[in-house]
């Protein structure tokens, strides 16, 4: 089947997205080789993690608005460019602080990637195609989940982690070159203003989308940074299992994904919600108790990942009719913010995570990644099914 134009720049856009993925997930797999090879522990090297998700935090709001006056095709090839760069700094550093900074960087540009990306598929779609392509654009980041991370911890395992990064680098390149070729150049951007950010903060409803956000993607980072220091020293897999469990945990992902997105449509996204942070708080606390069981601890992680991802397609849904309701003039200020909070809850749950880590144990995770998705249930049993 030949590709237009609009599908191979979609293509090119989930390409990149892929290329985001890889980078945010892949230091979970391959943690303690990083922590080994600067020498320090696993709760600080999980700093990688928390840095790259504030960097995230910052970048979709605030680092769009220098870019919003230039065209779609030069956003995102200043955006890919820097995020290529700061991956080749990570590959070549032996200084945890410059890794450190570039991670930020790094996660600066992804940030900007999703809210510029995001724009630019529904305008070079098809129409009545908005949707789809908006899907095949986001499948970028679940695939990196089910093949990137997996693959590119086998291959820090082998080679060193740095190889890793050099990958992204050569990735982030390809989809650098895409973009210039197949991009149009007539999609010019959209003007947005600081105020407009603190606008969209002011609206006690975008407030409660904005925190169940946080607790329902965060949650899981609690545990999912350290989940290789529990496979190797409590479940007592070997290093090499590690890359094929989190293979299963990325299907049960995109298998969530799906029914989630189904349960969206059929439930309403409030609806959805409860049964999926249910879910989260039952599933998360168990893996304390299967950690001890090599099946049971399988089983529980795939679980685990169904569970995780099944709640991006009605924290979406939830965020996106709530901007339409609230802040019809400046909706994209208000989903800039909610994509922020995506990873607010992924630096806020990293950092949980590693105190816990480093002064109750790797098993104590688990329970404090319930907890973190404790609120959001809470919030979602008090709100109305319509908005």
């Amino acid at each position: 089947m030949k590709l237009d134009a609009s599908n191979k720049a979609i293509l090119a856009l989930a390409l990149s997205a892929f290329c985001m993925g890889v980078t945010e997930f892949i230091v979970a797999g391959i943690l303690p080789d990083i922590a080994k090879y600067f020498h320090t522990t696993q709760p600080i090297a999980g700093w990688l993690v928390t840095l790259y998700a504030i960097g995230v935090v910052i970048g979709a709001p605030l680092l769009t608005i220098p870019l919003s006056h230039l065209h779609r095709k030069q956003q995102l090839l200043i955006n890919l460019g820097i995020f290529a760069l700061a991956n080749l700094i990570i590959a070549w550093s032996d200084n945890f602080y410059l890794t450190l900074f570039a991670r930020l960087v790094a996660g600066f540009m992804h940030g900007v990637f999703f809210v510029i990306a995001t724009i630019t598929a529904l305008k070079v779609a098809k129409e009545g195609k908005q949707n789809q392509a908006l899907s095949v654009m986001v499948s970028g980041l679940t695939v990196a989940l089910v093949t990137g991370v997996p693959l590119g911890t086998f291959v820090g395992q082998i080679f060193g982690f740095q190889a890793v990064f050099f990958l992204i680098f050569v990735l982030t390149s390809i989809a650098f070159v895409s973009v210039f070729v197949i991009m149009p150049n007539n999609l010019p951007g959209s003007p947005t203003k600081i105020k407009y950010l603190f606008l969209a903060l002011k609206v006690p409803p975008l407030l409660k989308a904005y925190a169940i956000t946080i607790c329902t993607c965060g949650a899981a980072f609690v545990l999912y940074t350290y989940i290789a220091d529990m496979l190797l020293n409590i479940s007592g897999f070997s290093k090499n299992m590690i890359g094929i469990i989190l293979l299963l945990y990325g299907i049960c992902a995109i298998i969530g994904n799906l029914i989630g997105g189904k349960l969206t449509d059929s439930k309403g996204s409030i609806m959805a919600l409860r049964i999926i942070l249910f879910g989260q708080v039952v599933v998360y606390a168990l893996v304390s108790l299967s950690a001890y069981w090599q099946l049971g601890v399988i089983i529980n992680l795939c679980l685990m990942g169904f569970f995780a991802f099944a709640g991006i397609a009605p924290l979406k849904t939830f965020a996106m009719m709530s901007a339409q309701k609230y802040t019809p003039d400046f909706m994209d200020s208000s989903i800039s913010i909610n994509e922020g909070s995506f990873n607010v809850g992924i630096a806020l749950a990293s950092f949980i995570g590693g105190v816990v880590f480093a002064h109750l144990g790797i098993v104590f995770n688990p329970i404090f990644a319930a907890l973190f998705a404790l609120p959001g249930l809470i919030i979602v049993l008090k709100s109305p099914r319509a908005i």
